[in-house]
C-alpha cells in the first residue's frame, strides 16, 4: 500500500499508480470526509450533465457547450 507525506503546505501527492488507475487528472476536486475516523477523498461530480449526453435532440453540441461554459468558470476562480 502506497505511503503519501504532508508537504509544509499541507498537500498531498497521489501516487502515479492510483491516479492512473482511477483516471485521476490535474485539475480534478475532491470532497474530504472523515468516515469512522478515517480521512475519504470523494470526486465531485464536476460534470453531471454529460449523464444527459443523447437524451435531447442535438445532445452533443449542447453537451459541448456546458462543457466549455464550466471550464471558464473554473478558470475565473483560478
Amino acid at each position: 500500500m502506497p505511503i503519501v507525506t504532508v508537504s509544509s503546505k499541507g498537500q498531498i501527492v497521489i501516487p502515479a499508480e492510483i491516479r492512473k488507475a482511477h483516471s485521476i487528472k490535474r485539475g480534478d476536486r475532491f470532497e474530504l470526509r472523515v468516515s469512522e475516523g478515517k480521512l475519504v477523498l470523494v470526486p465531485l461530480d464536476e460534470k453531471p450533465f454529460v449523464r444527459l449526453y443523447g437524451a435531447f435532440k442535438g445532445g452533443t453540441s449542447l453537451v459541448r457547450a456546458l462543457e466549455e461554459e464550466h471550464a471558464r468558470e473554473i478558470e475565473k476562480e483560478g
